[in-house]
């Protein structure tokens, strides 16, 4: 592996600090600046959970970027006001006691925060800003999807083990979830371990989940996107996910591909990690 630099970013998302890691390859710049990689982690992920294939993109020629979602890892909580906080009528500064919450799934918000660092990433000054993909793993290949078909900075997808929209048995949980917290009957909003999904860290904002598809935005893909599964997921469908999301994108007219690897969800980060590795850079190699 070659030489690469990693330097540590503080950047902001609607105002809440977010830590990031930049990698940046060794030796000399392009004329054009380096093609970038922009990687998005999982349910409960940390940066650090993917600085090894930031490593490995930065290694191979490609600038990359890893982010705490806020609430996680190094980055700011969400910050909100007590339930009875006086009245915020006027603008300017004033003191009050507010809540942290942290660790709280929301992909709203998360894509919030990988939009604020594909601003910083294409302001690099390494940076060729016509050449930055998105790469996503887990719940991150979703929002892979999303940013793909909503974002024009993006000149390739890559989208691993990715599970796209909330699953159907806890669609009616989150419409309740919506009611509760348009109403005031939970407090904070989210409230930290009200709601599970499965064994996964962290609590889901359901409501919020229901109102973000992120499979629906595959319809609006316009670059090249490769989707890469276990062929054994247990975690999601991957009928109804991957694979439905690369037939809507090949619907669109552009490459893409479908990839699986003969084992679970997690075997794509240990077992099948070189070659799943090898898939992406391939990827990027052709279309970035």
């Amino acid at each position: 592996m070659g030489e690469v630099e990693k330097r540590s970013l503080s950047l902001f998302s609607e105002g809440t600090r977010i830590a990031a890691d930049l990698f940046t390859p060794h030796g000399d710049r392009p004329d054009t600046g380096w093609p970038a990689i922009l990687l998005c982690h999982g349910w409960g992920g940390l940066k650090e959970h993917l600085n090894v294939y930031a490593r490995r993109f930065a290694a191979a020629g490609y600038m990359a970027l890893t982010l705490d979602y806020r609430g996680w890892g190094e980055s700011d909580g969400r910050v909100v006001a007590m339930s009875d906080a006086p009245p915020l009528m006027v603008a300017g500064e004033v003191t009050m006691k507010v809540r942290i919450l942290r660790e709280i799934v929301d992909p709203i918000d998360q894509v919030a925060d990988i939009r604020a660092c594909l601003a910083v990433l294409a302001a690099e000054p390494g940076v060729d800003p016509a050449r930055i993909a998105i790469w996503g793993s887990s719940f991150g290949g979703g929002h892979a999807v999303w940013i793909a078909g909503n974002d024009d900075r993006i000149a390739c997808a890559v989208a691993q083990i990715g599970g796209y929209d909330l699953p159907a048995q806890y669609r009616p949980q989150g419409r309740a979830r919506a009611i509760d917290k348009a109403l005031g009957r939970i407090d904070p909003a989210v409230p930290q371990g009200i709601d599970r999904v499965g064994e996964l860290k962290g609590t889901p904002d359901l409501a919020r989940m229901r109102e973000h598809s992120q499979l629906d935005a595959a319809a609006r893909i316009r670059v090249p996107t490769l989707f890469i599964d276990a062929e054994f997921e247990e975690l999601n469908n991957r009928l109804e996910n991957g694979w439905f999301a690369h037939l809507t994108v090949r619907q669109n007219g552009v490459p893409t591909e479908y990839v699986t690897f003969p084992g679970k969800h997690y075997d794509v980060y240990d077992a099948y990690f070189e070659p799943s590795v090898a898939q992406a850079l391939r990827w990027f190699g052709t279309h970035l």
